[in-house]
């Protein structure tokens, strides 16, 4: 098949942008004509991938969005490809990865946590209007033949904010992982090195998060945490970047434990390897593909209910999910269970577990046989 790829970044740091690079370079080692529309590379395109770059506006977030969401149809309907993938901010695919949850959602409760100001900020920013402009559109019925979300929880947010979609539309595709890549690192090694890169103690107990956009990602509700008191007296580690970077160290400086904020990190395998623990406090997360690399490193994870990758917990596991991400102390004492030496042995079993039926090729699989079938309808068939 001639199949045409599409997110305005193409890099491999951030759980959209990796899924949609794995899934270039995987859809086109099996044997498809891959076209990656693009309007920025990060990193090289993978092999026998054919790009095609988007002319975007470079100067300001407002201009960038709409200049790629303008031009990126006018490229991909020139490819004449069998079947169009989304990701991002376009419309008029034939399937739209729905990586994120919807932005509506998203900012409807930070407003709910924040209070009218932040309703106030929302309203009045051009840039947020046109991202729920363009989301409006993306779940207009019929606006992509296919809408694949990462988790139930996504599939059940995007029905209920947007009711005019067909649920026949709407599947459940899950990340899936490649557990060899993470499995295959020295844990030891790892250990010792990223203790001493950041100072600490070769003892040091290490709580690992990771993500970009640290508001999203709950940020601020683990520096409350550790401000307090520290769940073991651990360090907490927040692997990422974020548009206010320097802000976020400087806040770090009033927790009464160690705060690291070593930055974006392309050998994040090694620092998943080092700890002994994994937090993700997002408030709002469709999946948090970062659970699955945590898992795979057979690091316990501690987590919520409005992350879609809670799904995926089980066991032993599942008695570290916590209701909401805010109410600080059931968050402290998931952690001191998942840092709890008697239970290490037992957890890292239940993590490798968990991230092995997740497997990347089965995931390829079930996108191959959508795509398939898409491909041998066509698109008058959908109308």
């Amino acid at each position: 098949m001639r199949l045409a790829v599409v997110h305005k970044r193409f890099d491999r740091l951030g759980g959209a942008e990796w899924d949609c690079y794995e899934t270039t370079e995987r859809l086109a080692a099996r044997g498809h004509d891959v076209h990656l529309v693009v309007g920025q590379c990060r990193v090289p395109p993978p092999e026998g991938v054919t790009v095609h770059r988007v002319p975007v506006v470079r100067v300001g977030q407002l201009a960038k969005l709409l200049s790629f969401a303008a031009a990126a149809p006018r490229i991909w309907r020139r490819l004449g490809a069998d079947v169009v993938i989304g990701y991002g901010r376009t419309v008029g695919q034939d399937i739209m990865r729905a990586s994120g949850g919807c932005h509506r959602r998203y900012l409807a409760d930070l407003a709910s946590d924040r209070g009218g100001r932040e309703s106030w900020r929302q309203w009045a920013s051009p840039y947020e209007r046109a991202m729920l402009a363009i989301e409006r559109r993306q779940y207009r019925r019929g606006a992509s033949r296919k809408i694949l979300t990462v988790s139930s929880l996504a599939r059940a947010e995007l029905l209920d904010t947007y009711p005019g979609l067909s649920p026949a539309a709407v599947e459940v595709l899950p990340y899936g992982i490649d557990v060899d890549r993470f499995r295959s690192v020295d844990h030891a090694r790892a250990r010792a090195d990223v203790r001493r890169e950041l100072g600490l103690p070769v003892d040091a107990r290490i709580v690992l998060t990771v993500g970009t956009g640290f508001r999203r990602k709950g940020i601020d509700l683990l520096l409350e945490l550790w401000r307090r008191n520290p769940p073991a007296g651990a360090a907490l580690i927040v692997v990422g970047n974020d548009q206010r970077l320097e802000a976020w160290r400087r806040a770090a400086r009033s927790a009464s434990g160690s705060v690291c904020f070593p930055g974006p990190r392309r050998d994040i395998e090694r620092w998943y390897a080092a700890a002994d623990a994994f937090v993700l406090a997002s408030i709002q997360d469709a999946f948090g593909m970062v659970v699955l690399e945590a898992l795979a490193s057979g690091l316990p994870v501690v987590t919520s209910r409005m992350v879609g990758a809670a799904e995926v917990l089980e066991g032993a596991l599942a008695d570290l999910v916590v209701d909401d991400p805010r109410d600080g102390p059931s968050v402290h004492a998931a952690l001191e269970r998942a840092l709890d030496p008697q239970m290490r042995g037992r957890l890292a079993e239940a993590a490798q577990r968990a991230a092995s039926a997740r497997s990347i090729d089965a995931a390829m699989d079930d996108l191959e046989r959508h795509c398939d079938n898409l491909a041998r309808t066509g698109r008058d068939a959908d109308g």
